[in-house]
């Protein structure tokens, strides 16, 4: 069972209201990406913190403990790899035309690491592969009595919902179906 306990950035549907993007909504690690990027956003942000409260849960860890919006995405990128070239451009557009911001990825769409150390560097970066392996740190948060099937069965649902792209990301009705919830 999911308790829903803060309502800070609900908004009403079908109120023919389009939501106005801010790259600030939601606390942090729990922060979609096309939150961040400063897109449209709709209900698949509940289900990227829902996978994220999932995954701290059942581990005890932040899967995503960036202290700022672009060591959020260069994290996303090492789970999930490079973003699809259209939420980048579109990404772009809104960062240079609407919040007169600098985008996080370049105009060849290569993410611009922005590291803070005693002086701010910015490093561009060709690609990122996703390294990171879900399986690996749900095995090693693991009890003796957790079931490996268990485990499998949270790692598909969690990637399923860590998709991107919000509107190939897994929906409420399809994660209600989902053999670790069905199970569980």
């Amino acid at each position: 069972m999911v308790k829903l306990c803060d309502f800070g950035s609900a908004f009403k549907t079908g109120a023919g209201e389009v939501n106005d993007p801010t790259p600030y909504l939601v606390s942090r690690y729990y922060r979609a990406p096309e939150v961040i990027l400063g897109l449209p956003y709709d209900f698949p942000v509940d289900m990227w913190s829902l996978g994220c409260c999932l995954y701290e849960m059942f581990t005890g860890k932040v899967l995503f403990p960036g202290q700022t919006n672009n060591e959020m995405l260069k994290m996303f990128m090492e789970l999930k790899g490079r973003f699809p070239t259209k939420l980048m451009r579109r990404h772009r557009q809104v960062y240079q035309e609407k919040f007169l911001m600098e985008p996080h990825f370049d105009d060849g769409l290569r993410f611009c690491s922005r590291e803070i150390d005693r002086t701010p560097v910015v490093r561009t970066l060709n690609t990122i592969h996703g390294t990171k392996d879900l399986a690996a740190a749900l095995m090693a948060a693991k009890s003796h009595s957790d079931d490996k099937k268990l485990l499998m069965e949270l790692k598909d649902l969690l990637d399923k919902i860590f998709v991107i792209d919000p509107a190939k990301r897994l929906s409420v009705t399809d994660a209600l179906q989902h053999p670790f919830v069905m199970r569980t």
